[in-house]
């Protein structure tokens, strides 16, 4: 048990480092909650202040949680693997999304999240991965894509049979939920933007638009009425759209 705590604990102290904070700081001169869309993550970045710093903040990120499953691993060496990792990764998280020093408000956590299930299970976090980055491009949303990570790791943790994999596993779904829940809620009212991520690879992938649009339409909103012209390279839509979304 102490172990658990320890690497929830290291986890969450090192996730509240807000890598796209420092960079805003550091580059616009003011909070990554002042610029763009008012999040502190990766894509609002990139969108901001261009795709060199994008990287920047997905590197810090993704270094932030890799230093808290190693100081967990350091410590607690003799524990399973998956364990400490596990444990690690849901404090980063958290500490990403709840960090104490800006009142428990901060970024979605979809980075920080795909660097620990991945630390934890390689082959069912990258599945996971995949699979989300897929569902971004079949439904259009960047919210759906990040629900689906955790759902299908979630699945798999199950199947594995590793309680502390599942337990964490679980809790991410839960914080993924939270965190893109109102986006996805957006989707039939419009207020959710759809990925311009999406209508880049249907447009790369002309066989894709078909199937891709038919279950967009299930889902309803500005994606459902995306159609994409593969030879001109443009996609038109009733509702504008837009790759800015938050991470």
């Amino acid at each position: 048990m102490l172990a658990r705590i320890f690497s929830l604990v290291i986890g969450y102290a090192l996730g509240q480092v807000l890598t796209a904070d420092i960079v805003s700081r550091r580059v616009a001169g003011k909070p990554a909650f002042e610029l763009g869309v008012g999040n502190p993550g990766m894509a609002n970045i990139g969108h901001e202040l261009g795709r060199k710093w994008a990287y920047v903040v997905l590197a810090g990120d993704i270094g932030k949680t890799l230093l808290a499953v190693i100081i967990a691993r350091l410590v607690f060496h003799a524990e399973p693997w998956a364990l400490t990792t596990a444990w690690a990764a849901l404090g980063a998280t958290l500490g990403h999304n709840f960090p104490a020093w800006h009142h428990f408000h901060g970024g979605k956590g979809v980075t920080t999240t795909c660097a620990g299930i991945i630390l934890t299970a390689p082959g069912i976090g990258i599945a996971a991965s995949l699979l989300g980055a897929a569902g971004i491009v079949v439904c259009g949303y960047l919210c759906a894509g990040a629900i689906i990570i955790t759902l299908a790791y979630l699945v798999f943790a199950l199947l594995l049979g590793n309680i502390d994999v599942t337990v964490t596993a679980l809790a991410l779904l839960v914080l993924m939920c939270l965190a893109h829940g109102p986006a996805a809620a957006g989707i039939r009212t419009g207020d959710t933007p759809v990925a311009g991520l999406s209508n880049k690879v249907l447009v790369k992938v002309p066989a894709l638009q078909k199937p891709c649009l038919t279950v967009r339409r299930l889902f309803g909103g500005p994606a459902s009425n995306q159609y994409v012209h593969a030879k001109s390279g443009r996609s038109s839509s009733s509702a504008k759209s837009v790759g800015h979304g938050r991470r």
